[in-house]
């Protein structure tokens, strides 16, 4: 059971309460408009009638219908359709129908609207429609939804009609899909708000003038008689499908059609000009004619729609692409195939000191100095004979006097069409301040191989070049403040008894296998791996923090452990290591001592608490703790 504090609160059941009113009056307002709506679209279908009985050319009632479901949350789809068999019933008893053929009319007319709606894809704007899938499935329901109303009146009404079965099936067709396919997407229109953008500022008086050329052209061609002027009335139309958006193609059609409709049963139009033998083909021409009008002017809509929107997002992309080239920190250039600078971003005033516009039509390998000319060349050419893309460093003089390198990255551009080469795309990055560190390190490793800093046993670096390197990057990070510095101290677990079991040249080689697997493990040229004497070896990583360094330290552990070294006086039966790791952002004051303590001092709580292990040195305001 629940408990007294789950009940609800007054407040929120009369909030419920609200909200259920509220859904209610929403529902019930929207049944009244529906049965109104559909009221008025049934008389005035009606009055269309050619012969009392016959079926209307044009039936409005059902494509209103279903473009008001296909607009409507599903919360009121009840109410529209129970608003849209009481509008049915009231207008077939208002025009003296007796209650029996009024209610067969109704339920083959909801159930059109039914089985069209069951079809129909799930929309909030008239452009979703003429999306291929959704096309033909709303094309699919215009279809197959009167014919199975038509057979299902036609069975109700066999008794009661005087022709044979199949003219009044084929009537009922006609006219039902006919305005299925026209009316629906208008009522969707207006059912979805969007007639409403036809009197927003703009394009308002275009629209104006083409809905108002549409409105005169038909009125000319359908208000005579005499001349044969019928095909006139789709030039307007067809205008009105290339310049303007869907939403007024439609109402431009429903224009059309009402006018058309109505000279035509009024005796005038070009329909009268030609001798049918009776209404109903005049009627059943005019309906081939609105076919027609609808398959020219929907489809030119839809590929303009279509088109408009690869425009716009071919600006989109084209906007989007400017602004990262000209917010980025490389070059960004176009070239032709042979090497000719037809596009560079503005990044070249700031890097090169050049205008970009006084790069265009500039050939790429001109700009470079002479002896790196020819290099470049090649690699833009090998473009051209196949390769996707490609990469060169080279030196460029500025203007200043001042060389640059730069490394720059090469990708050919295919056409989509020809599948031929049409372009080059290419990136600069200006790498002169890494090719001066690589150049200063080059110089260092020399003065140092010429110093002999390096371990005579293992082959790494020596304590005294360990501790100069510690005391320069120390000072480089204080100065510049780069960021932290990094220590990783390790020891060989059990070593003199090693040297004991297997022997000083056992021992020597066991350090030197140790050395190569703790050099190998350092993936970066700027880490410094060092013999720090006897069995212990140190490590700096510069820029490197306290999470980085713990995980080379637990790399080179692994590498170690994964050695399989016999050692039959450990407790593992194997050889393997214990390091220590300090990481700190330098201070004034101190000097890369203290990292080296506080790695010395993890790396002994390492193997107080059993070795084979990693042990971390935490900097607080008292100074260095495991």
């Amino acid at each position: 059971m629940g408990q007294p504090g789950e009940r609800p609160t007054p407040e929120l059941r009369a909030f419920s309460d609200t909200s259920r009113s509220s859904r209610l009056a929403q529902g019930i307002l929207t049944l009244v408009l529906t049965l109104v709506v559909t009221t008025v679209t049934c008389l005035t279908s009606g009055t269309l009638k050619t012969i009392a009985g016959e079926i209307a050319p044009i039936w409005l009632t059902n494509a209103v219908l279903l473009g008001q479901l296909m607009a409507a949350p599903p919360r009121r789809w009840c109410w529209v359709l129970a608003g849209g068999l009481l509008g049915n019933l009231a207008a077939n008893l208002l025009v003296g129908e007796s209650l029996r053929v009024s209610f067969s009319y109704s339920a083959a007319d909801i159930l059109e609207v039914l089985i069209a709606f069951l079809f129909a894809p799930r929309i909030s704007i008239i452009a979703e429609l003429l999306r291929p899938k959704a096309l033909v499935k709303f094309l699919t329901g215009v279809l197959i939804a009167p014919i199975v109303s038509g057979l299902l009146a036609v069975a109700l009404l066999h008794g009661r009609l005087s022709a044979p079965l199949l003219p009044d099936l084929f009537n009922w067709f006609v006219s039902d899909a006919l305005s299925l396919a026209i009316f629906t997407p208008a009522a969707i229109v207006f059912w979805t708000g969007e007639v409403t953008h036809l009197c927003r500022a703009g394009h308002r008086a275009k629209r104006g003038f083409l809905l108002l050329l549409v409105g005169v052209v038909t009125t000319v061609v359908f208000g005579q008689s005499h001349f044969p002027l019928l095909y006139w009335a789709l030039l307007p139309l067809v205008l009105l499908a290339l310049t303007a958006d869907l939403a007024s193609v439609l109402v431009g059609l429903l224009l059309c059609l009402v006018i058309a409709v109505s000279f035509t049963m009024r005796g005038a139009g070009p329909f009268w000009i030609y001798p049918y033998s009776s209404m109903q083909g005049r009627i059943f021409a005019l309906q081939l004619f609105l076919v027609a009008a609808l398959a020219i002017a929907l489809p030119i809509s839809a590929i303009q729609t279509q088109r408009n929107r690869l425009i716009t997002l071919l600006r989109e992309g084209e906007r989007r692409y400017r602004i990262l080239a000209e917010n980025a920190t490389d070059i960004v250039m176009s070239m032709a195939l042979d090497g000719r600078l037809t596009y560079v971003s503005p990044r070249a005033t700031v890097v090169m000191q050049v205008a970009p516009e006084d790069l265009i039509g500039v050939r790429y390998p001109d700009l470079v100095l002479a002896d790196d000319r020819d290099a470049l060349a090649v690699r833009i050419e090998n473009l051209t004979l196949g390769a996707s893309e490609a990469s060169e460093v080279s030196r460029f003089r500025r203007v200043d006097g001042q060389i640059l390198w730069m490394e720059t990255y090469f990708r050919l551009v295919i056409d989509p069409f020809s599948g031929m080469p049409e372009a080059i795309t290419a990136t600069a990055h200006d790498i002169t301040a890494r090719k001066v560190a690589e150049q200063r390190l080059d110089d260092e490793r020399a003065e140092l191989r010429g110093l002999a800093f390096r371990d005579g046993l293992t082959g790494l670096f020596n304590r005294r070049h360990f501790d100069r390197v510690l005391a320069r990057q120390w000072r480089e990070a204080s100065t510049h403040e780069r960021g932290f510095v990094a220590v990783v101290m390790a020891d060989v677990d059990f070593y003199k008894s090693y040297n004991d079991n297997y022997g000083h040249q056992a021992g020597d080689e066991c350090l030197r296998v140790i050395a190569r697997a703790i050099a190998s493990s350092t993936k970066r040229p700027t880490d410094v791996v060092a013999r720090y004497g006897g069995e212990e070896f140190g490590l700096i990583l510069k820029d490197t923090d306290q999470q980085g360094a713990l995980v080379v330290a637990e790399r080179i552990r692994h590498e170690v452990e994964n050695l399989r070294i016999p050692h039959k006086a450990s407790v593992t039966g194997i050889v393997t290591i214990s390091l220590g790791v300090a990481a700190q952002r330098p201070a004034d004051g101190d000097e890369g001592g203290v990292l080296v303590d506080a790695a010395d001092r993890a790396l002994y709580t390492a193997k107080r608490r059993g070795r084979n292990q990693t042990c971390v040195a935490n900097f607080g305001a008292e100074g260095a703790s495991i």
